[in-house]
């Protein structure tokens, strides 16, 4: 057993002023093989930060959950909140890990843990520690294009995380999943409900939920409506029809509820909407024929 923990790697980084507002990097990474009173505990620290344990284990609290992190899994800490990781002092663990900022990283967490425990067991531990391994020469290196290489690394990061998270990346959609978005689809301005969705799939409300949930990773209400904003969309820039017929066509009770629900999701209201998209491709079109 290790009687002083051993730093074996650590990493520092400082990104360019104003790059965490548009993309992620790596403030802090390194490798430590801990020894038993390896402790740390802190009420808030900037960031998130990434433990994957290669050996031994020990223990996480952030979040309000409190849980044990043994060999080849991976914890994600909200340094938003208070938080403390200890080693296991009879088996303390050797860490791999990296302190990940950028544009709301928290919601990223969120996306891919919901408020359930920010831990995930992962398959593929050779892939793992390939990525801290790029990860680290990356840092040593302090190229030039350090940022966008940083920012790279944490993309493939959280591809590899939602694979073990969900573990359906090469799972086939089931035909009863299918065969409920494909009807959705097509028939979009129907007002569907668990009633209808069940006499279709022949299967309960709360069975398709966990469907939807496990392979599309939402709700059917909330898959059903990203469906109808997109298909809005089209017909909002692609034809001359009114918001109202729009809102009709698209499943929407009124033309109000479908500006709400368009606002919230978008982020601007379907008029003005309109008016941004056409006037960027008219724009388009004359660059076009001057050239």
């Amino acid at each position: 057993m290790t009687a002083a923990s051993l730093f074996i790697e650590s990493q520092h980084y400082v990104p360019d002023a104003g790059w965490t507002r548009g993309a992620y990097t790596v403030l802090r990474a390194g490798k430590v093989a801990a020894a038993f009173d390896y402790h740390v505990s802190r009420d808030f620290h900037v960031g998130q930060d990434v433990l994957y344990c290669q050996t031994g284990g020990g223990f996480v609290e952030t979040l309000g959950h409190e849980f044990r992190v043994d060999a080849g899994q991976l914890a994600w800490i909200g340094n938003e909140r208070r938080h403390t990781h200890r080693a296991d002092p009879d088996d303390p663990w050797t860490l791999l890990w990296f302190r990940l900022e950028g544009p709301d990283a928290p919601s990223m967490r969120e996306k891919l843990f919901g408020d359930g425990i920010c831990r995930v067991t992962v398959s593929d531990g050779v892939a793992m520690q390939a990525w801290f391994d790029r990860l680290f020469h990356a840092m040593r290196g302090r190229s030039a294009n350090l940022d966008l290489r940083l920012n790279q690394l944490v993309g493939e990061f959280l591809i590899m995380v939602d694979q073990a998270r969900w573990s359906v990346a090469s799972e086939r959609i089931p035909d009863v999943l299918s065969a409920a978005m494909l009807a959705m689809r097509a028939d979009l301005g129907r007002a569907w409900n668990s009633q209808d969705l069940a006499d279709l799939t022949r299967i309960s409300a709360s069975q398709l939920r966990r469907l939807f949930a496990k392979h599309l990773r939402t709700s059917p209400h909330q898959w059903l409506l990203r469906e109808r904003l997109t298909h809005a969309q089209a017909l909002i820039v692609d034809s001359a029809m009114p918001l109202s017929e729009v809102a009709e066509i698209c499943g929407f009770c009124d033309v109000y509820h479908f500006n709400r629900e368009f606002k919230r999701s978008v982020g601007t209201p379907p008029a003005a909407w309109r008016r941004i998209e056409l006037g960027a491709q008219r724009s388009s079109r004359r660059r076009t024929s001057e050239v």
